[in-house]
Order: C-alpha cells, then structure tokens, then sequence
C-alpha cells in the first residue's frame, strides 16, 4: 500500500497543509511538530510524489538534455561528464535523442524546467524548434557555437586552442606544418598561427575534407609520399574523426610518432592517450570544466558562471532570467606525439 501525506496528517494528528509544509521546510509550523512529522513518514517509509509535485508546481529539480545529433567520443563523454554533474548536485536527469523540437515538446510536458543541447555555429532552428520554443516555460543553455535570443550559450574559442597548438610546435622548432580537416574557425586559427609565427607555406598546408567528412586518400598519401626535406613535420588534425581516418595510413605507411612526423589532435578524450603506441598531444575543452560550467548555469549558480547579459523575457510569458553567455578556450596537453626539431 501506498503511504501518503493523507495517512501521515492522520497519525499526527495534523492537516495535510501542515504535512506538506514540514515536508518542504517551509515556515508555518512548529520544530517539535516538524520533527514528529518526519519521524512519522521516516517510520513509514514515505516516498514523496514527485509527479504530483511537479503537477502542482509545473517545476522539477531535473535537468533535460538533448543527446547530440553527431557522433564521436567526445560527446559521449561530455554526456556523461554533465550527468555526473547533476546527479552531484542532487538533481534528476532526462536525456532525448529524439529532433531537438520534439525533445523540447517532451520536456515541456514532463514539467522538465531546464534544457541544454549541443548544436554547431550553423545551426538554424526551423519553425517546428520555434513553436516547441515558444510554448516552452523553462531556460535553455546551447552548446557548441549555436546561439539562440534568450537562451543560455557556451561558445567555445576553438580559433584559440589551434592557434596554441601551432605556437606549441613554433616553440619546438616546426616550420612546416599541415593541417587536415574543414574550412573552420579552427583552421582561421591555424592560420593565424601560420603567420605570426612565419611557418613555411607549402602545398600541402591545408587538406580539406569532404562535405561528407572524409579525408581525400590520395592527397594524405601525396603528403606522406614527398622526400623527407620536403613534406611536414607535423599534422594538425581537427577532430578525432579525422584521426581515426589517418590512422590506418600512418600505419600502413610506417610513419613513425613522433620520430618522423609530430601530431596534435583537436578533442581532448581520454582515448587519445591509448590509440598509439605514443599519448597523443591533444588541444580541446576540458570535459569536466565543460560540463560543471553547464551544470552551474542551469543549476542557478551564476556567480560561478560568465558575465550575464540582462534579458527582459517575452512580454506575453513568465519572467526569464538574465542569460549567460560564456567563452571556454581550449587547453592544449602535450604529451609524447610532439618532439622537438633539432638542429
């Protein structure tokens, strides 16, 4: 059988206002009958409901997220990084994998209060996303370069972490690097790095992949192919997806880590250290950093946050509070992948 703040009020002698009031720590009611009532359900072994609760209060203490719609190992343990968070801070969690419209309706109707998903700088959001937005009662943080009018947002500098990893091989002596991967604002930083720190321009500089994501063979096996003095001394990769395609060339070809060719890859998961037979030296958000800093947004610690910009709400729905917008530069970790050039 089901206790309830019915039996309770009953055994103590008390109505259910004054049960629930203890329940809740709220004022209106004596330490001595608090401290009775809580004994009483403690000894009964009373489980709030909290489906009613939200019902009354159309509020939770659960955080929904948005399952990222790419994949890579990154977001996996980004995901799991911000449920540990949550779960710390004593709160529920509810993950979607469904379009961010739809998870959004789902949310909403499940009382689920606060939302963050991962979307990239290009990200539009179509009118079915507008109209779950519009009837939504609760904050939402994006993540990943989306940005969105009273929403919460965590941008991340990426032209910055290149640019370090391109200072980093400046400082071990590189002059000719290359870098594969999309037409970015990572590669705007490797640029960057490029010419301040006045690194030889070759023709091999710049392998761009496809629309698909795939890196183009021939122009990988070309770059390796070249004579030693002539091709790079060090590959900027940026993503692990990237990577994972290298890979099998760098093997098949026998190309030697750090010895013969330096490597940085952009994404900062724990995998990068096992892949090869050196730990790779790696450029990326911290994950845990990441997520505590989502977390504490949504979980109204602001003053751990960024700088919050004033937001007056929508005119006809309830008071939205002030929104975060925050930066996180990447951190570079280097590891055995890099060496120094001598001579």
């Amino acid at each position: 059988m089901r206790i309830t703040v019915k039996d309770i009020a009953k055994l103590a002698g008390v109505t259910q206002p004054t049960v629930s009031k203890a329940m809740n720590n709220e004022p209106g009611v004596s330490e001595e009958t608090r401290m009775r009532i809580l004994k009483i359900a403690k000894e009964l072994n009373y489980v709030p409901n909290l489906a009613a609760k939200r019902l009354a209060t159309r509020q939770s203490d659960c955080i929904g997220l948005i399952w990222p719609r790419t994949e890579g190992l990154f977001y996996y343990h980004l995901c799991h990084a911000i449920q540990q968070e949550v779960t710390n801070r004593g709160l529920t969690f509810l993950v979607s994998v469904a379009n961010p419209a739809v998870a959004v309706h789902t949310f909403n109707e499940h009382f689920v209060d606060r939302i963050l998903f991962w979307e990239s700088a290009v990200w539009r959001p179509d009118m079915a996303f507008l109209r779950a937005r519009e009837a939504y009662q609760g904050e939402l943080l994006l993540m990943g370069g989306a940005d969105l009018e009273g929403a919460h947002r965590i941008e991340i500098d990426r032209q910055a972490g290149v640019y370090k990893a391109v200072r980093h091989l400046a400082e071990y002596g590189h002059r000719r690097i290359s870098f594969i991967g999309h037409a970015s604002d990572k590669l705007t930083g490797f640029m960057q790095g490029m010419v301040e720190f006045r690194m030889e321009h070759h023709p091999d500089y710049f392998i761009q992949r496809e629309p698909s994501g795939k890196v183009p063979e021939q122009a990988v096996l070309e770059l390796f192919g070249r004579a030693e003095g002539e091709r790079p001394t060090a590959l900027i990769l940026d993503s692990q997806g990237v990577l994972f395609q290298v890979l099998k060339w760098l093997r098949r070809l026998r190309v030697a880590i750090p010895q013969e060719m330096s490597l940085i890859v952009y994404d900062d998961v724990p995998e990068m250290e096992e892949l090869l037979d050196v730990p790779l030296t790696v450029v990326g958000p911290n994950i845990g950093r990441l997520a505590a800093a989502a977390v504490d947004i949504l979980s109204g610690r602001r003053e751990e946050a960024a700088e919050a910009e004033p937001n007056a709400g929508r005119a006809d729905g309830p008071y939205v509070p002030a929104c975060v917008r925050m930066v996180i530069e990447p951190d570079l970790v280097v590891r055995q992948s890099t060496r120094k050039i001598l001579g």
